[in-house]
């Protein structure tokens, strides 16, 4: 009788288990800037390759505020923060940007270093 007990809630964890890392988990897979509604200010998740030959753009304190990034269509866009970004961006290849899209500019409210 114990173990019948058991089992129900054993498949429930197994099930949300599995939900988490088919639609929740990070794949690293490059994004698409497409799938950003131009002038919606809702932000969403969206993994970039940093375009380096476009440099870093500085506030006057010399922290990074904003720099080029390319998704998977090589479609390029410049990403902004309001806030200063991370200097490990300067050797990253690959970050997650979390923001919402005006025009060809991404403002981003938190920027992670993937790679």
């Amino acid at each position: 009788m114990k173990t019948s007990k058991l089992i129900l809630p054993l498949i429930f964890a197994v099930v949300i288990v599995i939900m988490y890392f088919t639609y929740f988990a990070q794949t690293g897979e490059i994004g698409s800037f497409s799938k950003f509604s131009p002038g919606s200010e809702i932000n969403q998740s969206i993994i970039v390759e940093i375009v380096k030959s476009k440099g870093f753009e500085r506030d006057a304190n010399g922290n990074i505020i904003s720099f080029y990034a390319r998704d998977k269509n090589n479609v390029e866009a410049k990403v902004t923060s309001h806030e200063p970004i991370v200097t490990e961006i300067i050797d990253a290849e690959v970050v997650e940007v979390f923001g919402h899209m005006h025009d060809n500019t991404l403002n981003a409210s938190k920027v992670t270093v993937i790679k």
